[in-house]
């Protein structure tokens, strides 16, 4: 039986940095698959990429795609839209990204590598909302997340370059909202609160601002078509609203510095 979700986001999803097992991508892989969605999984970790691709498609009832694919390269759209053209696409969701695996100070690591970030945490996201989003204008349906970050809302030094991407996703993607109203596309933002499961280094940050990709994807998809912002975990609303509502610009931008140095073991 075809449920309301599926008829409007479906029958195909495509879903970026979904290659890792416990990660947020494969948690809405999951998710959707469950709902009966056919699924192309985008990442660039080909043998993680495909066992979750493998995990799903034995778990649940659906087609599943694995494109391994470099988000970062300047023509990689000719190359995912060559398999997803011919398919019925009506739900996006953009949750790749990179950042240094040793944040440094921003004048303290190579332009190359923030180049790098510009061209996958801003502009592959930027050339993915626009190709699907004109396909879903077009037919006057679907579905569009942006997964930014709380980094995108208040500076974040150490990772001043990330945090720049980050606000690049969440302005471009709450434009989008207003302007695909009418379309009937709707956008949904999520500033992504720090999750269990990222790499290595996450562990020194407090365990009350850490939230399970599976809680964190499953409260975006209840809120896509009803809200335009969701900000998920109690812990990460009541500090964020402290630091962009409460604190002066500066002692917010002083407090998140001093979050950065001690969680990275930056500190003096």
């Amino acid at each position: 039986m075809t449920s309301a979700f599926t008829t409007r986001y479906g029958p195909w999803a495509v879903i970026t940095g979904a290659a890792r097992a416990q990660g947020l991508g494969a948690q809405f892989a999951h998710e959707l698959a469950a709902r009966g969605l056919n699924l192309v999984l985008i990442d660039i970790l080909e043998t993680e990429l495909h066992a979750t691709a493998e995990q799903i498609r034995s778990t649940y009832s659906v087609q599943v795609t694995p494109v391994v694919l470099d988000l970062g390269g300047r023509d990689f759209l000719a190359e995912l839209a060559a398999i997803t053209d011919p398919l019925d696409v009506h739900l996006l969701i953009c949750n790749h990204f990179f950042t240094p695996k040793n944040p440094v100070p921003f004048l303290d690591s190579d332009l190359s590598t923030h180049q790098q970030m510009l061209d996958i945490n801003a502009r592959a996201y930027m050339t993915l909302v626009h190709h699907f989003g004109r396909r879903m204008r077009a037919q006057r349906r679907g579905g569009m997340i942006v997964v930014g970050s709380g980094a995108g809302l208040v500076s974040s030094p150490y990772t001043a370059g990330y945090s720049a991407n980050k606000a690049y996703q969440l302005t471009l993607g709450e434009a989008l909202w207003y302007e695909l109203r009418q379309a009937q596309v709707d956008v949904l933002v999520i500033p992504a609160p720090l999750m269990s499961t990222q790499p290595t280094g996450m562990e020194q940050f407090p365990k009350a601002l850490m939230m399970h990709p599976r809680r964190v994807a499953r409260e975006a998809l209840a809120a896509l078509g009803k809200r335009h912002w969701v900000i998920v975990g109690l812990t990460t609303k009541l500090l964020l609203f402290f630091q962009t509502r409460i604190l002066p610009r500066q002692r917010s931008i002083r407090m998140s510095g001093d979050f950065m140095k001690k969680g990275l073991g930056l500190e003096d």
